[in-house]
């Protein structure tokens, strides 16, 4: 069973993203910042279970607390640099293509535009093979 992190600092989409991945089976840890999602990820990386994908917000508050856009493209960084095969979607709430391409630079797997969760699973999907 895949252990995914959600890195969202919209409430009400972290919820009912998680909500349709655990009914799809996932083991979803949440974190609503990169601060957050960051401690998230080390914690589980010492154990047993540790995060086998990680879904990370573009833009939400930085380290620093300050909401930042593509905020969370360091936060893919910091996460590959303590895990280099990670595997990582950057989501967002809008088309980008050239923050695409630098996610994409920086390791992530995939980009995702939020809305249609259920493309989301497939995506998860294919790339667990």
């Amino acid at each position: 069973m895949s252990k995914l992190l959600l890195v969202d600092d919209e409430a009400l989409v972290r919820r009912s993203m998680q909500k349709t991945l655990l009914r799809k089976g996932f083991v979803v840890e949440t974190a609503s910042n990169c601060s957050e999602g960051l401690a998230t990820f080390e914690v589980a990386h010492k154990t047993d279970a540790p995060i086998d994908i990680a879904l990370l917000d573009l833009n939400m508050p930085n380290f620093d607390g300050i909401p930042a856009h593509a905020a969370g493209l360091d936060l893919l960084t910091k996460l590959r640099e303590i895990d280099p095969d990670l595997i990582a979607i950057v989501l967002t709430a809008y088309d980008e293509v050239d923050t695409a391409k630098d996610a994409v630079q920086r390791g992530a797997r995939s980009y995702f535009v939020k809305g249609r969760e259920q493309g989301l699973v497939d995506l998860i999907n294919e790339i667990l093979g």
